[in-house]
């Protein structure tokens, strides 16, 4: 079962709607003074049938940094819209 697939079934069990498949990573970050911080990139993926809305990242830093990108088509779209706010 694709994401698309999963996400329609769950809302029509539940009653959901604007359902996500949410895909956490953490890592460490080297900042523009040399040190490091932890973030959390969070990668929402709303299914095939989202189509220029299907993905969009969001990326938290343990320094209270927070950024929500906007949806995009592809994957790559989405974070390269996170990465120019955030750095990387």
């Amino acid at each position: 079962m694709d994401t698309g697939d999963a996400i329609r079934r769950l809302e029509r069990e539940f009653g959901m709607s604007d359902t996500t498949q949410v895909t956490t990573l953490r890592g460490t970050q080297e900042t523009e003074d040399g040190g490091y911080r932890k973030i959390t990139v969070e990668v929402l993926d709303a299914g095939e049938g989202a189509g220029s809305l299907r993905y969009a990242v969001s990326v938290r830093s343990e320094d209270g940094g927070e950024f929500h990108g906007n949806p995009a088509g592809t994957l790559e779209e989405a974070i390269s819209n996170a990465s120019a706010h955030v750095g990387g």
